[in-house]
């Protein structure tokens, strides 16, 4: 990840008065007895506003660099050439997954290890964005020992450990093959046949 908490602390004090402005507006929409209309509209203009500034107030609290996030890949790496670095072309034992988003859902994960993390503080990374999920479960395929929970309907993520579930590798390894068009079915075939019951 790299160093962006003075870009974070600029966005965030870019972005105070306007989040004032915004929380203003919508109790002042609510106060004063709005069209459903308009108080849908306020709403979902001011939160939009609000995600963008806690985005970046939750940045300026990250740590500018998070090791253990490439440390853990690289014993994904390690583990799919073990397994498939004789058998697989090298285009295909690449670790998927390593966008700032990625790095971002971990390091707060690895800040409360053991400990569940309510997906409402996750997607304050994405700005509220949906794709927080798939995000997380992108971070699950690679074996890290993430856990979804739901705990009185509220659902949280636990980093329950440094350990990696290798049983995920090999799936790796055939998304890396699935993804690929430009090769022929049978050379498909091909691949996916060097996957023994033991991998």
């Amino acid at each position: 990840m790299t160093d962006n908490s003075a870009d974070a602390e600029a966005s965030w004090q870019h972005l105070k008065p306007d989040s004032v402005h915004a929380l203003q507006t919508l109790l002042m929409t609510i106060e004063s007895d709005a069209p459903p209309g308009d108080l849908f509209e306020t709403y979902v203009w001011s939160k939009s506003v609000l995600a963008k500034a806690m985005r970046a107030r939750l940045e300026m609290h990250l740590p500018s660099e998070c090791p253990t996030f490439w440390e853990l890949r690289d014993r994904v790496a390690e583990a799919i050439m073990r397994k498939f670095g004789e058998s697989i072309p090298v285009k295909y034992l690449k670790v998927p997954y390593k966008s700032s988003v990625h790095i971002a859902l971990f390091a707060i994960l690895l800040e409360k290890i053991g400990e569940p993390v309510e997906s409402a503080m996750l997607r304050v990374v994405t700005e509220d964005s949906v794709h927080t999920e798939r995000r997380m479960r992108e971070l699950r395929e690679l074996g890290f020992d993430i856990t979804p929970i739901e705990m009185r309907g509220i659902d949280f993520y636990k980093l329950g450990s440094l350990n990696i579930n290798e049983t995920l590798i090999p799936a790796i390894v055939k998304n890396n093959i699935r993804k690929d068009k430009s090769i022929s079915a049978e050379t498909r075939r091909d691949l996916e046949s060097k996957f023994s019951s033991g991998n």
